[in-house]
């Protein structure tokens, strides 16, 4: 066989691994864009007014009083969205802020994703965290009203998302999210 005939062979041959190649990453693309995490945003007024706890948040209360020291717990507003794996969900929250919540990936059983607080335009906190698939991360911060708002996000990914391998994780000592497994 001359050189000429093994070198025409070889680009045919490495044409198709190339083909086979490309629809494997597309059909891989294509089951993670699938896979949605649904993601749960509730905005929580704090107060000193020893009003007690809003009963829709009766499932969260006891974590509420171990977080923060408030007599008064009220459900603000509660929103849920489901996004892909790279995409950005928006959040409105009270006082005219601004969640967005970009999911990342897997890292194990922990969904890595990017946290966005605006004021406005204006960014007041950006973070890169994991929670738990089926966990809940509370950030309690700004002033809003006669009180302070508590901001819990919930997160909850597909069980086939769990295998993925993720990127590398944060270092120890990283933000951690409290587990939902007592809702």
């Amino acid at each position: 066989m001359t050189l000429q005939a093994m070198t025409d062979r070889l680009r045919k041959r490495s044409g198709v691994a190339i083909l086979l190649l490309l629809i494997a990453v597309a059909a891989v693309a294509a089951q993670k864009s699938k896979e949605q995490v649904e993601v749960k945003i509730d905005s929580v007024l704090a107060a000193d007014t020893n009003q007690g706890c809003d009963r829709q948040l009766a499932w969260l209360k006891h974590r509420l009083m171990r977080l923060f020291n408030y007599s008064t717990y009220r459900l603000v507003r509660h929103e849920e969205v489901r996004t892909g794996f790279g995409q950005t969900a928006t959040f409105a929250l009270p006082g005219g802020r601004i969640l967005h919540i970009e999911p990342i990936g897997m890292d194990g059983e922990m969904i890595r994703m990017e946290v966005m607080l605006f004021q406005g335009e204006e960014p007041m906190m950006t973070t890169d965290l994991k929670i738990m698939n089926h966990g809940i991360f509370m950030v309690g911060g700004p002033r809003y009203e006669r009180g302070t708002l508590i901001i819990s996000i919930e997160t909850e990914a597909p069980a086939s998302a769990a295998t993925e391998v993720g990127q590398p994780s944060n270092p120890p000592g990283g933000p951690a999210a409290v587990p939902a497994s007592d809702r």
